[in-house]
């Protein structure tokens, strides 16, 4: 029995090497949420479907001022569930982790109690409650790493033992660094964010009301590509890299971009650079390639006819296309040194009818324009809320 066990415990341990090796690879394309994490961490430790494990396992982090807060988490139909709310702990309480020694600790209840109702003294109620079952054993250790912690695990079949610890140990070391890692690249994400943020703003600065109009963009293209059924990471990345649609206007003379006239012949020939210099601008870097694809391809039209390139159709990138409808309805609402803004209404009709600048049924991708009357709503109460 010895042997087997040692044998089963060497096996998980590869299997959760295996997971933050193949979690490492993918860390910098792929933003993860803690629970993302923990499921596919858990699902090799806990037991169930022929594998010796615990029953329940409970995660729980340190938190601000002392308190600490978890989850219990267990197999169900042979995938992880989530078996609870938060729990809260006090620091003050004897079930806070910071009253737990560094050493690993092993219980069986027939090694400390006379019966096993006893035994259930040792347990947060709330854990108790959500477990459901009485509690025959556990197996404690410590979480390392940035956000520190602890994990608990509760009835392992007939008897907690060393190689079960073992296991457990290698868990609180992958959900340790991994939760490191994570954090690490979720800051680096937000100083990211707000660098392009800063320099779409910067790019803008000339004209009037041109902050809040990027930031409008990015909502409304993060709706119409929700809306389609995009996957979350791109909905994501369109919805920030949207901002980046006009940056190749810090190029474009004030003169021109604030005339308060139609512009000529050799005044349009120059704006209309502006996407060849906002995807030179934004350079070769993969984190920008959607906002490259933004900047140069958002004045194309669908049937051909649009600018720099005159692509046609799907050889349109999609993100460009979104972005084209939201920066076209912004520009319709907006007041400009040249137009009055348009009502919402108005700008309805313009995406149904036209104007003599628009052909809604050349200029836009159907899907998109489709989308977009099924939540202009939405649009309608973006601008509301993000106007002066």
């Amino acid at each position: 029995m010895t042997l087997e066990l040692c044998n089963t415990s060497l096996q998980q341990t590869q299997e959760l090497l295996r997971l933050v090796n193949v979690t490492l690879r993918n860390l910098s394309n792929r933003k993860f949420t803690d629970k993302e994490l923990y499921v596919e961490a858990l699902g090799r430790v806990l037991g169930g479907s022929g594998r010796r494990g615990p029953l329940s396992i409970f995660i729980l982090f340190n938190g601000k001022a002392g308190a600490s807060h978890g989850r219990v988490f267990h197999l169900s139909a042979g995938e992880i569930v989530e078996g609870s709310e938060e729990i809260l702990i006090d620091p003050a309480s004897v079930y806070a982790p910071e009253r737990l020694t560094d050493e690993v600790i092993i219980s069986n209840w027939c090694d400390t109690c006379e019966t096993v109702e006893e035994y259930q003294a040792y347990f947060h109620p709330t854990v108790k409650e959500y477990i459901g079952k009485l509690l025959t054993n556990f197996i404690c250790c410590h979480i390392g790493g940035d956000a520190g912690g602890a994990l608990l695990a509760f009835n392992y079949p007939g008897e907690a033992t060393e190689y079960d610890a073992m296991v457990l140990q290698s868990l609180a070391v992958v959900i340790g660094s991994l939760t490191t890692l994570s954090n690490s690249v979720r800051e680096t994400e937000k100083a990211f964010i707000y660098t392009i943020e800063s320099l779409a703003r910067a790019c803008e600065a000339a004209e009037e009301g041109a902050g809040e109009h990027i930031v409008r963009v990015n909502r409304y293209a993060g709706a119409l590509a929700a809306n389609m059924g995009l996957p979350v990471d791109l909905v994501e990345v369109i919805s920030y890299s949207a901002q980046m649609h006009d940056v190749g206007k810090i190029r474009v003379p004030n003169e021109i971009l604030l005339k308060p006239a139609p512009l000529n012949e050799d005044e349009l020939r120059i704006m209309r650079l502006h996407p060849a210099y906002g995807e030179k601008i934004l350079g070769d870097s993969p984190r920008l390639q959607i906002a490259r694809e933004i900047a140069i391809s958002h004045h194309e039209n669908w049937d051909g006819s649009g600018y720099p390139h005159g692509l046609r159709g799907e050889d349109i990138p999609l993100s460009g296309r979104i972005v084209k409808l939201a920066d076209v309805y912004d520009a319709l609402r907006s007041r400009r040194s040249y137009k009055e803004p348009l009502s919402h209404e108005e700008a309805l009709s313009v995406f149904t009818v036209g104007d003599r600048r628009i052909d809604p049924g050349r200029h836009f991708d159907p899907a998109v324009l489709a989308t977009f009357f099924a939540i202009e709503h939405i649009f309608a109460r973006i601008y509301k809320s993000m106007s002066a």
